[in-house]
């Protein structure tokens, strides 16, 4: 009886730990908003400052770019005008994982405190 249990602890923990490691509506308030993002989607790189009026300030490979952002369920979501996009977000010290809720990586990043690129 113990042994099933044994064989299975392992393979549940690694979703427990993913999903703790997930930031609620309030650390991405705290962490995330005021801060700059630089990092890639895809094959895209991209830095965005998220200002604290909701605005984000974005240089990316077509250039410069504004949008919206807003906190909805635990979610950042991101709109830039032609689509609204809401993802989970990881930190782990400075580095940033945005995941969507299929679980598919969408974005990684490093968290860099302020505008340093004034955007």
């Amino acid at each position: 009886m113990i042994r099933p249990l044994a064989i299975l602890l392992p393979l549940l923990l690694p979703a427990a730990v993913l999903a703790a490691d997930a930031l609620t509506g309030a650390q991405i308030q705290a962490r995330i908003v005021g801060n700059t993002v630089e990092g890639t989607a895809g094959d895209v790189e991209y830095t965005e400052f998220y200002a604290t009026d909701g605005t984000i300030h974005g240089l990316g490979d077509d250039g410069p770019y504004a949008g919206q952002w807003t906190i909805e369920n635990d979610h950042m979501c991101f709109d830039l005008g032609e689509t609204k996009e809401c993802d989970k977000i990881q930190l782990d010290g400075s580095k940033i994982q945005l995941f969507g809720d299929d679980g598919s990586l969408v974005a990684v990043g490093e968290l860099k405190p302020g505008n340093p690129g004034n955007l």
